[in-house]
């Protein structure tokens, strides 16, 4: 995280999940791992009785495809890694466990997205297809916010330096990318990349925020894949349930 962007927005804990200032007109919330292994359908009760019918999640596949509520059908779940909705009081979701979960507003229209984003998505450029997705239903670019939740930090995620190259290729000024001891690696920090896209894509600092928490740091709040591999990799039996948490956003009706 920037000096600067830290000093931008606050985030606080409110029953047990993460919020943003820079959402506050929308019901929002990372969650943690003590909500597991509920599902959306369950969590966006804690938002309170604002009349959401349905909550939308797609089957994520580390893609860059985004889909709208429309694009759903009874149970069918579209292989995507990003929900859009135009469609008042919708609760829209994204699930992770290291990658970086990011919920986007317009607050003039109200419309909310969800994108889970690892390196495979932000190399293939998921966030700016997400804001092109607002801007195709009428967003201006000046009315998105975008903030990007819990996710493993640079200091903690080592990768392969082709890894980074193939993120790095997203941006014009190359961010978020430093030195590893072990040779042909690197460390890499998915969300200053991210924040870079957003920069470059039209975005001002203003309109970005970052949590100032790592997934992989912060074990009594988060699961992290990464560091669950590392305490189980003498372990021969795979996990029974999945170890992930969930961010949603609900939309609201567009302001006058």
């Amino acid at each position: 995280m920037t000096k600067d962007q830290a000093k931008e927005h606050r985030w606080f804990w409110h029953n047990g999940f993460l919020s943003c200032d820079l959402l506050s007109q929308w019901h929002h919330g990372f969650f943690t791992r003590d909500y597991a292994p509920q599902t959306p359908q369950a969590l966006h009760k804690y938002f309170g009785d604002f009349g959401a019918s349905r909550a939308y999640h797609a089957k994520q596949v580390h893609g860059d495809r985004i889909v709208n509520t429309s694009d759903f059908s009874g149970d069918y779940l579209p292989e995507a890694d990003g929900v859009f909705t135009s469609d008042p009081n919708t609760s829209v979701w994204a699930c992770s466990a290291d990658c970086v979960p990011i919920l986007i507003g317009d607050r003039s229209l109200g419309t909310v997205a969800a994108i889970h984003s690892g390196w495979r998505g932000t190399a293939k450029g998921i966030l700016g297809k997400a804001i092109a997705k607002f801007i195709e239903s009428g967003s201006d670019l000046s009315n998105l916010v975008t903030a990007l939740g819990p996710a493993i930090s640079g200091t903690s995620y080592q990768v392969q330096t082709d890894v980074a190259d193939q993120v790095l290729t997203t941006i014009k000024n190359p961010v978020g990318v430093f030195p590893d001891a072990t040779l042909g690696h690197c460390r890499l920090d998915l969300r200053l990349v991210q924040q870079q896209q957003l920069l470059e894509l039209g975005l001002t600092i203003s309109q970005i925020a970052i949590a100032p928490y790592c997934t992989f740091q912060t074990p009594e709040h988060f699961f992290s894949y990464r560091r669950n591999c590392l305490e189980n990799s003498i372990k021969s039996s795979p996990q029974i349930h999945p170890q992930i948490q969930w961010s949603g956003i609900a939309s609201v009706e567009r302001s006058n």
